[in-house]
């Protein structure tokens, strides 16, 4: 077939311009993706015309073309989005869906391949969720390791292929998981829960431009709470665990909020992502909050951003930013290490 292979990514339209060989590869991979020619006039090209060299081999090219796309992707949704380092997969009738958070190697891409044969495939790689909670499926091909010591070596398979279920339209997340795979665990998979906090904190890292929209430790706590709290699910193979998932799928339940907001008066340092900047003189006699992107407080614990950078503030150290959102007496070490941290800074006139 002539022509680009033209690919609707999260709303970005790409055209990959190849070899007919490859094209015909690339249109099985990106079936569930492909839209048609009078579309919107593509935001990227990826020109592979003569990039099979002897230096490249094919799954080098198509797994540059998905790195190519996931990213063009991304970047359409930035600022827009929540967007979670994550696998999706949906009950095809209630559309409710099933959100496994992993970092790179950690299990997204299996668990989608095994999950996505009973439950619709959302994607392996990213999900974008509306406030609703409502995702944009990016049913993409799967990016699947070849050998288990380079997380690059991947071979590129499309969901057809897989023989996996199609995403229903309006998939809605209503679970979320952190993938804790043991290769060595004897016990049957289990289900275990985490503190908000402790879930913040584990997901800030498998975001992406996470700062770029409004008040993101909010959005990210409403996904814990509305989804009934966040889990980690430790697991051998994950095949043992779908009767488990699955259940869980069928749950409707959400937690109480335990998370007060406490959102910045001042703009918020978001893209590009700077690193606080730490107070190295001596410690002021009154000191107020620095400048940060979102904050939230649960039983008394408190968890900071500032750009991509989270906190997570206890005790002496809790209190003390809470109450710094006006100037207060600053008491020696306490105030030292979060000066230190940058996330306090001397009160003006100080």
């Amino acid at each position: 077939m002539n022509g680009p292979v033209r690919i609707d990514a999260l709303e970005a339209v790409v055209d990959v311009l190849a070899e007919p060989t490859t094209v015909r590869r690339l249109r099985q991979q990106w079936s569930r993706c492909l839209t048609g020619p009078a579309s919107a006039a593509p935001g990227l090209v990826v020109d592979l015309t003569g990039a099979l060299t002897t230096e490249e081999s094919a799954d080098e090219t198509e797994y540059r073309v998905t790195t190519r796309v996931t990213r063009a992707a991304i970047d359409a949704q930035r600022g827009r989005r929540l967007l979670l380092h994550a696998a999706g997969v949906a009950d095809p009738v209630t559309g409710r869906m099933l959100i496994l958070v992993a970092e790179s190697g950690g299990g997204k891409t299996t668990a989608a391949a095994v999950l996505g044969r009973r439950l619709g495939y959302v994607t392996d790689e990213t999900v974008a969720l509306d406030d609703d909670l409502t995702a944009l499926p990016f049913p993409k091909p799967l990016s699947v390791m070849r050998r288990g010591d380079d997380p690059y070596d991947k071979s590129q398979h499309g969901p057809d292929e897989l023989g996996l279920l199609p995403a229903p339209a309006r998939p809605t997340a209503a679970a979320v998981m952190l993938l804790a795979r043991d290769p060595e665990r004897d016990e049957p998979p289990a289900l275990e829960a985490a503190h908000v906090l402790d879930g913040l904190l584990a997901l800030v890292p498998q975001t992406s431009a996470l700062p770029e929209i409004d008040r993101p430790l909010s959005r990210l706590a409403a996904l814990i709470e509305r989804t009934g709290g966040i889990r980690r699910l430790r697991y051998r193979e994950v095949a043992d665990a779908a009767d488990l998932l699955s259940d869980v799928l069928g749950e409707v339940r959400a937690t109480p909020s335990s998370v007060v907001a406490h959102p910045p008066t001042t703009p918020r340092p978001g893209y590009p992502y700077a690193p606080p900047r730490p107070f190295t003189g001596p410690v002021p006699p009154t000191v107020q909050r620095a400048d940060y992107t979102d904050a939230v407080e649960s039983a008394g614990d408190v968890v900071v951003l500032v750009g991509a950078n989270p906190y997570r503030l206890t005790g002496p150290a809790a209190r003390l930013w809470l109450a710094a959102g006006r100037p207060v007496h600053s008491p020696g070490e306490v105030a030292r290490e979060l000066l230190a941290l940058g996330l306090l800074r001397p009160a003006s006139g100080a």
